[in-house]
């Protein structure tokens, strides 16, 4: 064989290798590579593999459409998805933990934070994102929309979007009202300003402590009992004023009894482009 050819054999080879090593190593970092064993062991990790939230796929256009004028307690699906969402705004006590719990099941979340949380807890942020969740918006101050007007309700939320912004990460357009509290006109102008009004299936009450003797056990009988398809999963980053930090105890337990139960776990803007479908 000529030298010529030898050498654009060789030369082809090389580009291809070159590729293909390139290729592995952007999967590796992104965390889209999952051995045979991860995904027998972890068939949820084939939904959770992939962080989606800044993905094209995604027509956020059409989800508020689908969601305008609601206060979303769950995603209009029958596949058996729950979406374990965090509100932050008190403190941190428990997000280590909690996180650790996430990443060591395949899982990712959507974490409801104020904008003063992330100003407080600065690296939160990147935690969170390190961990494949997505940040929504939670207002920045965490006041009471029913003592709000419209001008005062808007600065709440698009302060808490400056703040966010800082960070350099993306916000999923989901909204939460402190509180859980709002005025009738409170959801047009949520939609108004690019935002899906997200409520909550079950509130895991975890912030609620110890009250009447509760233990975390408490939690994951709450939040099991009360499942459903497309589920909204309410719990919280931080302590309750007693100190205690039942969400984050009683998360792996919550996480192993609905995996027996059939169900995956998805972040918000997972769970809504299923209800597209």
């Amino acid at each position: 064989m000529p030298i010529k050819k030898i050498l654009f054999v060789v030369s082809v080879c090389l580009i291809v290798v070159s590729v293909l090593l390139f290729w592995f190593s952007f999967l590796s970092e992104n965390g889209m590579s999952l051995s045979p064993e991860q995904l027998n062991n972890h068939p949820e990790a084939v939904l959770n593999s992939t962080p989606i939230i800044e993905s094209p796929a995604i027509d956020y256009s059409k989800v508020l459409e689908k969601y305008r004028g609601k206060d979303v307690e769950r995603a209009v699906t029958d596949k058996k998805l729950i979406a374990l969402t965090f509100d932050g705004g008190g403190n941190a006590d428990g997000i280590e933990k909690i996180l650790q719990t996430l990443s060591e099941n395949s899982i990712r979340s959507t974490f409801f934070l104020t904008g003063i949380f992330i100003e407080k807890f600065t690296g939160t942020v990147d935690e969170i994102k390190k961990a494949g969740g997505e940040i929504a918006n939670h207002t920045y101050l965490h006041k009471n929309f029913t003592q709000l007007n419209s001008e005062e309700a808007t600065k709440e939320i698009n302060q808490m979007k400056t703040a966010t912004e800082k960070t350099g990460v993306a916000l999923a357009p989901f909204f939460r009202f402190p509180y859980g509290a709002y005025k009738k006109e409170d959801i047009a102008l949520v939609n108004g300003l690019g935002y899906i009004a997200v409520r909550w299936t079950v509130d895991s009450l975890g912030w609620q402590g110890k009250r009447d003797g509760r233990e975390a056990r408490f939690v994951t009988d709450r939040v099991v009992k009360k499942a459903a398809p497309g589920g909204i999963v309410l719990m919280h980053l931080g302590s309750a004023a007693d100190g205690s930090t039942f969400d984050a105890d009683a998360l792996p337990g919550i996480i192993a009894t609905l995996k027996e139960q059939g169900y995956q776990f998805a972040t918000l803007s997972e769970s809504f482009t299923e209800s597209l479908r």
